[in-house]
């Protein structure tokens, strides 16, 4: 957070379904499936929400935009206080269990097919014969055991989490699985003709909805000046997220995560767990040379050019939840993305330790 700023925890609960698009059109006929909450929806809601509450003309911004100003410029033509709304910052947005804020299961664990239990895999110390490095000089992961395992799907609570970045092997009760976060629920609309108020004739489509489990919420984190962030400061703030004007109220979260870094651990490598989605033009960020990493595979994500008035370029993100094997005292940069990725909460990371197998 920088010097100055307000930090806002949010607890942020849903009134009703949501609907998260991916990049492909929707149109009649069409179904369309919701994904998963991204940094730049919260962030693009977080700000909407603000600058409506402020009173700034939509159309006005946009023209601005249009015409070549960047959104910090063209808030400046509304007041100070709207301009401070270019320097907010959003984080998240997390997964919450009975205000428990969870992270993305790292793909360096798995699961063993018979009982359950959790495996740890790590850097392999020595050379593996025919192994094709990523990079010359990476290592494979490893694991003790001969047992069968397989992805370990979902969430990790905070002692699970914390146990992996202090080099250890969570527990299977620290494993939050997605059917105790949430569902999907199936439903069918059709378009409605003006002029005479009745269904308009082959406009049907349905959409698969995200609906959250009732102990289950979303957490995030807000920085910036007090006056940008005034109308976020209510008992409860009413606003929209997703597609299909859905709505969730945001609150002060009665539990804030606990983002205290590791320390380094002598003779221990270090090890980049990233709990938001980050676009690097590649597998890793430029500012690492991983001794090992897990990577999942690449997440498609594009969004609205308010400027341009369409749909910005599809970018492939490196997944939550990937983690990169550093060597002992490497250097973690502050951020992994740019600052304008960072400002919106791509690219969140936890720093932890790891021993060779």
């Amino acid at each position: 957070m920088r010097d100055g700023n307000t930090l806002l925890q949010l607890a942020i609960e849903p009134v009703d379904g949501l609907f998260f698009r991916n990049a492909r059109p929707f149109e009649a006929a069409s179904r369309g499936v919701s994904g998963l909450p991204v940094p730049q929806t919260l962030a693009g809601a977080i700000r909407s929400l603000l600058l409506e509450r402020h009173g700034v003309d939509f159309v006005r911004l946009g023209k601005l935009m249009k015409n070549g100003a960047s959104f910090a410029e063209a808030l400046t033509e509304f007041g100070p206080e709207v301009a401070a709304v270019a320097s907010v910052q959003v984080r998240g947005p997390w997964f919450t269990l009975d205000g428990e804020v969870l992270v993305p299961t790292p793909a360096s664990l798995k699961g063993e097919k018979k009982t359950g239990k959790l495996v740890r895999l790590d850097p392999l110390k020595s050379p593996l014969p025919g192994w094709p490095p990523q990079v010359p000089g990476m290592r494979p992961l490893w694991r003790r055991g001969r047992e069968t395992v397989e992805a370990a799907d979902g969430f990790l609570k905070p002692s699970g989490w914390r146990c992996f970045l202090e080099g250890g092997t969570p527990e299977p009760c620290d494993l939050v699985p997605t059917s105790d976060l949430y569902d999907f629920d199936d439903r069918t609309g059709i378009g409605v003709n003006p002029d005479s108020n009745t269904a308009a004739e082959g406009l049907i489509y349905s959409i698969r909805m995200l609906a959250l489990k009732p102990k289950a919420g979303l957490y995030a984190e807000i920085s910036g000046p007090a006056a940008a962030l005034a109308p976020l400061k209510a008992a409860s703030v009413l606003m929209r997220l997703g597609g299909e004007g859905r709505h969730v109220v945001g609150c002060a979260a009665q539990q804030s995560a606990d983002w205290t870094c590791v320390p380094p651990v002598p003779n221990k490598g270090r090890l980049v767990l990233l709990t938001t989605p980050a676009w690097f033009n590649g597998w890793k960020p430029a500012a690492l040379n991983p001794v090992a990493a897990a990577v999942g595979a690449g997440q498609p994500v594009s969004g609205w050019d308010l400027a341009k008035g369409g749909p910005k370029p599809n970018r492939f993100m490196v997944p939550a939840g990937s983690v990169y094997f550093l060597p002992p005292n490497a250097q973690v940069p502050d951020e992994l993305v740019a600052d304008e990725d960072a400002s919106v909460g791509w690219g969140c990371f936890l720093e932890g330790n790891w021993s060779y197998v």
